[in-house]
């Protein structure tokens, strides 16, 4: 038998052995208590065993609560009325005894009555709440305040819909930023194969004047093409945490001269000036290439961005247990999406249309590269484009 039939036969055998005890003293009590004792027992035990059964099939948890109540107190008045009985108790005090137990009955139904209602009103608010919910509505709150079992399930529920809906939110700017990647790569990609199937129709059809011109421009199409591949390929092995590199301790001073020295040509054509900036003890056991990839891409971006004869500068420094390297460039600076974007991950997926377009797949992989050293990027503040990345000196 289980716990929960078995806990009526024991409150059944409790009264009745109080109520042996209250009567040891009269001869009635005394002939027929081992009867009295079975039977209230099993009374008892037949009503904690069928009442659940039947109530459950009621709809409404008032009704339920006013049901037990009233049980109840038919069983405490039956179990009195028996006792006075069993105790000849006189016609007078059995008459009082009568009444005060029914003024106490119908005190606590009026109790059961209250409690029942805010009970069935706060069973009504979940249920309307999960209704919502179900039906789409994530922003659904129950509005239950309570510290017992009910109160429990209001909170879990409300934070199941809390959680659903910032799921939501999160798969829809996903889906909306992977939609505008997949066009931004298709753009991307269609317009230098246009280039090469124009060029290559004008030489296989005798028009290209300058073949040679015409082949130059192909391979240029070609390596466009190649890294923009390329790209996709590691972005893909960053985020899918495939990412493997050789740390070595390296002077980052060093790699970001030798990316300043790289696009020098490209900083003379805006005449742009570069300069660089760095504190003594900028070495950290960094991937040398991956980190030379991610000062090139940074330096690159503001150098594209910088007003022309303006200043880009590259500053290095000690902080925080590592190195930290600042590009700064004079330009119209970083817009709010742009920064926002990069917080939740997918930086630099999409650039904005001022920004000069493009599948813009630099800063996503400049940020998974940092990432996969254990340090972090984020945007500035302040004049013109700031970005700077950490990284620890420690391994």
């Amino acid at each position: 038998m289980k716990a929960r039939a078995l806990a009526p036969v024991v409150v059944g055998l409790i009264g009745a052995l109080l109520i042996l005890g209250f009567a040891r003293e009269f001869p009635l009590a005394q002939q027929i208590g081992p009867t009295l004792l079975v039977g209230i027992a099993a009374l008892t035990a037949a009503a904690g065993m069928l009442l659940p059964r039947v109530i459950a099939r009621f709809d409404s948890l008032r009704r339920e609560i006013l049901i037990v109540s009233l049980t109840a107190m038919l069983t405490t008045g039956a179990t009195i009325a028996l006792s006075a009985a069993l105790m000849m108790v006189s016609p007078a005090q059995f008459g009082l005894l009568i009444i005060v137990s029914g003024v106490g009955a119908a005190l606590g139904i009026l109790v059961e009555y209250s409690v029942g209602r805010e009970l069935s009103a706060d069973a009504r608010r979940l249920r309307g709440t999960v209704v919502r919910i179900a039906r789409g509505d994530l922003q659904a709150r129950s509005g239950v305040d309570r510290n017992d079992e009910i109160g429990q399930a209001a909170r879990s529920l409300d934070t199941m819909a809390a959680t659903l809906a910032a799921m939501e939110a999160a798969r829809s700017d996903a889906h909306a930023t992977r939609q505008a990647f997949l066009a931004a790569v298709g753009h991307d990609l269609r317009s230098p194969l246009t280039a090469l199937r124009v060029a290559l129709d004008a030489v296989e059809d005798g028009l290209a004047p300058d073949p040679a011109r015409y082949f130059s421009s192909m391979r240029a199409d070609i390596e466009a093409i190649r890294r923009l591949v390329e790209d996709l390929y590691l972005l893909a092995r960053i985020e899918g945490g495939n990412l493997q590199f050789d740390r070595v301790t390296a002077d980052l001073s060093e790699l970001a001269d030798e990316a300043v020295e790289a696009l020098t040509p490209v900083a003379v054509q805006k005449r742009v000036r570069l300069r660089v900036s760095a504190d003594d003890g900028t070495i950290a056991p960094v991937g040398t290439s991956e980190i030379s990839r991610v000062i090139r891409n940074l330096l690159d971006n503001a150098i594209r961005h910088a007003p022309d004869g303006s200043d880009v500068s590259v500053a290095l420094s000690r902080a925080d247990g590592g190195v930290v390297v600042r590009v700064t460039d004079e330009g119209a600076g970083i817009t709010p999406e742009v920064s926002d974007l990069l917080v939740s991950g997918a930086a630099g997926i999409v650039r904005p249309a001022e920004r000069g377009g493009g599948a813009g797949l630099g800063l996503a992989i400049v940020r998974g590269l940092v990432e996969a050293h254990g340090g972090r990027i984020w945007f500035e503040a302040g004049v013109g484009g700031r970005v700077a990345f950490w990284v620890p000196a420690r391994a």
